[in-house]
């Protein structure tokens, strides 16, 4: 049953589990027991031979010489075979001499050796799988009946008379040793399910956290293309506008430059406000509408186009997370705007609706080109527009067609307060 509990715990070169150890360690503190009981029966056996008035020198001499056989097999055999639960040489050697010399001794007239059937029948549940305990048992308690009959002679009247006692010893020794191994059988299977549990929950621990890692590097990901790649994409186009005017229009070049360095000075406060996980900077110092006007008045004068605004001024207070998700979905719409409508009038707009429920939506609606939507024209912002709004328990739907303009349009339901 030991060796059961210390297999488990070496299956497959694992480590040791923390239920099964202890379980280990309990076995072992349990056979140092086994080893002082066992041989304290035998010293106290020895003991009441010595001093046996009624046994003759012959007899006294040869149950010392049995009790000392005994004791040198166990110190050398039996005991490092407690729990092995491998039917070897050297536990065909162990229970053989150990029963064989209970026999020598019962047969001497040594009925104070009886006592050792407290040791020696656990011996074999400890060193036998169960289905050989039960045949052993059997075969060895019934070989001490026959050595009682024997003694009295074959008669019916003592056959009578160690039948009963024969049977009763057999039928408790089964039920005691196969009650025992199922205790221990369960002790050492909830002990590998514990330890299987506590593997899994490490498992499971370390799955959250790479899925976690996974996120962030995910949400950094969508905060880098919403800001920074937004910001660089604006300078870009304004320094291709100031190329283009430098010799025609210089009064727009200057115009231009000090839109491009506004722009690029609030690129380099996202990038810092990005690296310290602050909000936006957008949002540091103003309302979503405000924020949402100023990135609206700044496309106007980036692209040229004609926008259109129609906000809720007065909206109810927003989680910090819903109102930095309309503003990347605003400044996400207005960037595809940029890159691929081809539009000349775009509609923002924010609107409140009262609950419940409440929610909060902000639109892009351009007069471009359109697409027809899907995955397959789903490029990397509208991804990620779409995971953040979904992230906070909202919809985002794009609606479009070829030649009909695009409307994006983000909406975040509200908890009641």
């Amino acid at each position: 049953m030991a060796a059961q509990g210390r297999r488990l715990t070496a299956a497959g070169g694992a480590p040791v589990r923390s239920s099964v150890a202890e379980l280990d360690a309990f076995w072992q503190r349990t056979t140092v027991a086994w080893h002082s009981v066992y041989l304290g029966l035998l010293g106290l056996l020895a003991l009441i031979i010595g001093s046996s008035g009624n046994l003759s020198s012959d007899d006294r001499l040869t149950g010392l010489l049995a009790v000392t056989a005994m004791v040198v097999v166990y110190l050398l055999l039996g005991r490092r075979l407690l729990g092995t639960e491998e039917i070897g040489w050297q536990v065909v050697v162990q229970l053989t001499v150990s029963w064989g010399c209970l026999y020598l001794l019962l047969g001497t007239g040594i009925f104070d050796a009886y006592f050792l059937l407290f040791g020696l029948i656990p011996h074999i549940w400890v060193f036998l799988p169960t289905r050989w305990a039960i045949g052993a048992t059997f075969v060895f308690l019934s070989g001490l009946a026959v050595i009682e009959v024997g003694r009295d002679g074959w008669t019916a009247a003592a056959v009578r008379d160690v039948a009963p006692q024969v049977t009763l010893q057999i039928g408790v020794s089964l039920l005691m040793g196969l009650f025992i191994t199922h205790v221990f059988f369960q002790a050492e299977k909830r002990a590998e399910l514990i330890d299987e549990l506590e593997r899994t929950r490490t498992e499971l621990a370390q799955l959250e956290h790479s899925r976690g890692v996974l996120a962030e590097r995910e949400r950094l990901s969508h905060e880098i293309h919403d800001t920074l790649a937004q910001g660089f994409t604006s300078i870009l186009t304004l320094a291709q506008a100031i190329e283009v005017a430098l010799d025609r229009n210089p009064d727009a070049v200057r115009d231009r430059l000090a839109l491009l360095e506004q722009t690029a000075r609030d690129n380099l406060a996202e990038a810092r406000a990005l690296v310290s996980s602050l909000a936006p900077v957008s949002l540091q110092d103003a309302s979503l509408p405000e924020a949402i006007e100023r990135i609206a008045g700044r496309f106007a004068d980036e692209t040229g186009m004609e926008v259109s605004l129609q906000i809720d001024e007065a909206g109810p207070p927003l989680p910090a997370n819903v109102e930095v998700v309309l503003l990347r979905a605003t400044q996400e719409a207005l960037t595809n705007v940029r890159k691929h409508a081809g539009a000349r009038r775009v509609i923002v707009a924010l609107r409140f609706r009262s609950g419940p429920p409440g929610a909060a939506t902000v639109a892009v609606v351009d007069d471009g080109r359109g697409f027809r939507p899907g995955a397959a024209h789903d490029g990397y912002g509208l991804r990620g527009m779409r995971a953040r709004v979904e992230q906070v328990g909202g919809l985002l739907e794009v609606v479009s067609a070829p030649d009909a303009g695009t409307t994006v349009r983000a909406t975040v339901g509200l908890a009641p307060a």
